[in-house]
């Protein structure tokens, strides 16, 4: 969180008051890209993965402006398959390890994991039809989109 608060410092002084301010701010952005889905770190990734329930994991930051236009996009997925799929999301600055260990080398990452295998990977921000098409592609047998 010290991105914002050295851009506030150019525009006014790092007072208590504007530091709080500022940590307001990225709770409500933190809490808005989380959403629906489940924020994971290592301990939860793991077990998650071991599940039976199939997992899509979004891997994304804060600052990165592709992964809030998707954030809504998840939403509308977790209303779509509910218990039936997991979704989760992994904050890459703050599980630099994690997303290391994963490869993601892009953000946001979609990761598709099935009986405890990654089954499929995408790059990019997408929209809730492309994102349950391969839901339906990775998870349940269908098609696999153009």
């Amino acid at each position: 969180w010290l991105i914002p608060l050295l851009a506030i410092s150019a525009v006014s002084p790092l007072t208590p008051r504007a530091i709080a301010s500022s940590a307001r701010v990225l709770q409500r952005s933190r809490v808005a890209m989380l959403g629906k889905a489940e924020e994971m770190n290592v301990e939860t990734f793991s077990a998650a993965a071991q599940a039976s329930t199939p997992l899509l994991i979004d891997v994304y930051a804060h600052w990165c402006g592709p992964c809030q236009l998707m954030a809504p996009q998840l939403d509308e997925v977790a209303d779509t398959y509910g218990e039936r799929v997991r979704i989760g999301k992994i904050d890459a600055d703050v599980e630099d390890g994690l997303a290391e260990y994963l490869r993601v080398h892009a953000l946001p990452t979609l990761l598709f994991i099935k009986d405890k295998n990654v089954v499929g990977r995408l790059e990019g921000a997408l929209m809730k039809d492309e994102i349950s098409a391969w839901i339906e592609h990775h998870f349940f047998e269908g098609p696999k989109p153009e």
